[in-house]
């Protein structure tokens, strides 16, 4: 029977030792012989699997470091790029050891003023399991099973996505418990996953500069929206250019081509949308995208935000759309009545969806022929959330925000999968103003 190991910190402050006991917090020691075999083995996706270890340790001085930055940010309401912190630790899993660099991982406060932290890691000096960087992020943050379920079914429409799991972790020798492991973009994930390493944006509004590169970020004018005065702000692109920061001009030419795409989706007319937005988009990823966030009725990466990843194929020239940060968001309200459209989920600022959908031809009728697909497969996604949820409640039975969310999120599910059958069911081709699929 393996005891509970003792928490071998190094000699540290009282600051260090409340920083511990805070990362560690109402968690439980490392679970005994009898829970580490079978009753941990939690079934993600194609079997029985262990659920994976994984152990940080941080030193005295990165230690005080990380609880010193953590006490500067408590009050903040969001954690802009100029204002982030790294600090080295050691990362194990399995015997095998990684020197890194750590970080809070997030950019609202739900990953910083709990009792618990998310992290973004980078590993120094070789990858783990392939994996150059990685976020450990509070599993709710993820709606427990809902990310994990979305990036299936991005899976199974060929959409790229950040492939994660589900894995417990260890700060200092003390178990931190569950939380929710998601590959960050690099070039070694791109490549891996049969694409060419290129450039990732996002767009935002409120960063002021992204690693200090000029060729990282682009500021802009917002313009105003078609149907109002115009409101003039301040917006950015973000862009991650995985092949490293050796090749500025390229980025640069790639940065400029993300700023033609953004300026035809907010000023173009849509006799131009119409025409041109072929030319930078990949259409039928475009429409698989959409139709994953209708099937969950995620509000998230819908209109150009933060949540939005677009991937640039630099062997096609169009741009694909990434799955990121679904949410699960009731339907019915939204789709019950007899008049309702699936673009009743479209928010005023998801208005370049909206314009997309309605004058690119045929493009809402293949996303509805996508979503109708996903909705005849629905009994099996709910089927595995189920089990996702069944099992990480047998794992972590004492987590009763875990019971809770688990228990709304498969109820949720399968409201919006009934909510959709519905809709479909009563749906004629004048309900599009394309026509029918």
């Amino acid at each position: 029977m393996r005891t509970t190991p003792p928490c071998r910190f190094p000699t540290l402050t009282a600051v260090s030792i409340a920083l511990v006991l805070l990362l560690c917090s109402g968690a439980r020691s490392e679970p005994p012989g009898d829970r580490a075999g079978l009753a941990w083995a939690l079934v993600q996706e194609t079997g029985p699997e262990p659920l994976p270890a994984y152990h940080l340790h941080l030193d005295a001085k990165p230690l005080r470091k990380l609880m010193a930055y953590r006490e500067r940010i408590q009050h903040q309401a969001f954690l802009s790029p100029d204002d982030r912190e790294w600090v080295t630790a050691t990362f194990s899993h399995e015997g095998e050891r990684y020197p890194v660099r750590l970080r809070i991982r997030g950019d609202l406060p739900a990953h910083w003023r709990g009792d618990r932290l998310s992290y973004r890691l980078k590993f120094k000096t070789r990858p783990f399991r392939q994996q150059k960087e990685i976020n450990l992020i509070l599993p709710w943050d993820k709606h427990y099973g809902i990310e994990f379920l979305q990036t299936r079914i991005a899976d199974d429409l060929g959409v790229p996505c950040f492939p994660g799991r589900f894995v417990n972790l260890y700060v200092n020798g003390r178990d931190a418990g569950l939380y929710f492991e998601s590959e960050h973009p690099t070039a070694e994930y791109l490549e891996r996953t049969g694409r060419t390493a290129s450039s990732i944006f996002t767009f935002a509004f409120y960063w002021s500069h992204y690693f200090g590169k000029s060729y990282h970020h682009a500021a802009f004018v917002l313009p105003g929206s078609r149907e109002l005065p115009p409101v003039q702000g301040i917006g950015q692109i973000k862009q991650r250019a995985t092949y490293g920061s050796d090749r500025p001009l390229f980025a640069k030419k790639q940065l400029a081509y993300a700023l033609e795409l953004y300026r035809l989706l907010t000023s173009g007319s849509k006799q131009e949308i119409a025409s041109r937005a072929g030319s930078y988009l990949a259409l039928d990823n475009f429409a698989s995208y959409v139709a994953i966030q209708d099937f969950f009725g995620s509000p998230h990466g819908m209109s150009l935000n933060d949540n939005l990843r677009l991937y640039l194929d630099p062997t096609s020239g169009k741009f694909e759309f990434m799955p990121w940060d679904t949410s699960l968001r009731p339907l019915d309200a939204r789709l019950s009545s007899p008049g309702a459209s699936l673009d009743e989920l479209l928010t005023p600022e998801d208005e370049v969806f909206a314009v997309l959908l309605e004058v690119v031809p045929q493009l809402r009728e293949r996303k509805d022929q996508i979503l109708r697909r996903l909705v005849a497969d629905g009994d099996r996604y709910r089927a595995e959330l189920s089990r996702i949820h069944a099992r990480l409640i047998r794992l972590y039975p004492e987590d009763e925000r875990l019971r809770s969310d688990a228990t709304t999120f498969d109820t949720q599910l399968l409201a919006n999968l009934k909510t959709l059958e519905r809709y479909f069911a009563r749906a004629t081709p004048r309900d599009h103003p394309n026509g029918a699929d």
